[in-house]
């Protein structure tokens, strides 16, 4: 289930286009980042997981097949075995992750929803203490579940191909380079990842033409 973007957010829109020219320029070309937001809970996070180092085509299509079949709820998946869920093209270690999610959410061990009261870098080094959740799947999660304007997920390769294209580098920025690099867009990092994958889609994959 899709959201808005909340107020916040928008601002941080806003901000980061004052910041950075070059998301201005995106910005007068083809609008600001459309809404992606979800709500909060352990679909979207499944559904992140699920997404981890493989295609956005595939993770959807496997993910689209599990709700079909009303497997991404906590209790139902506990009762799933890992051979079952690899029919719907889950790697055994990812079955193993989306199934410990929900056994530590059903078992009261883990409050997804409580995460909203806590700092960022709190926020974080709570999602990481799971097992198949990086920093990479807590920083999407903060960005699209919680809107929290600062996440900054530097590890994503789309977000490092679209850096090298608005930048005209020779290539991608490496995790390290992404981390100096994102400093300069505080306190709206995440703001500046929307604007990033905003352009990545439109030249990369809808291959609209849009001159930075």
């Amino acid at each position: 289930m899709n959201l808005e973007w909340n107020d916040e957010m928008i601002s941080a829109f806003r901000q980061i286009i004052v910041i950075e020219k070059d998301f201005k320029n995106i910005s007068n070309q083809i609008g600001f980042p459309e809404n992606r937001s979800v709500i909060e809970g352990f679909k979207s996070l499944a559904k992140i997981i699920i997404g981890q180092q493989i295609s956005t085509h595939v993770a959807k299509k496997i993910y689209n097949r599990l709700i079909t079949d009303d497997l991404l709820n906590e209790k139902t998946l506990l009762g799933t075995s890992t051979e079952k869920l690899k029919e719907y093209g889950l790697s055994s270690q990812k079955s193993f992750y989306i199934k410990n999610l929900a056994s530590l959410i059903h078992n009261n061990e883990f409050d997804l929803k409580s995460l909203r009261q806590f700092e960022s870098k709190d926020v974080t080094s709570m999602l990481i203490k799971i097992k198949g959740i990086g920093e990479w799947t807590a920083n999407n999660y903060k960005i699209f579940a919680l809107q929290d304007v600062d996440a900054w997920p530097s590890a994503d390769l789309a977000l490092q191909e679209a850096i090298k294209l608005i930048k005209k580098l020779d290539k991608r920025p490496n995790r390290d380079e992404m981390e100096k690099i994102g400093l300069i867009w505080q306190p709206y990092r995440s703001a500046a990842a929307l604007f990033l994958w905003h352009f990545y889609n439109n030249v990369k994959i809808d291959k609209r033409i849009v001159k930075i």
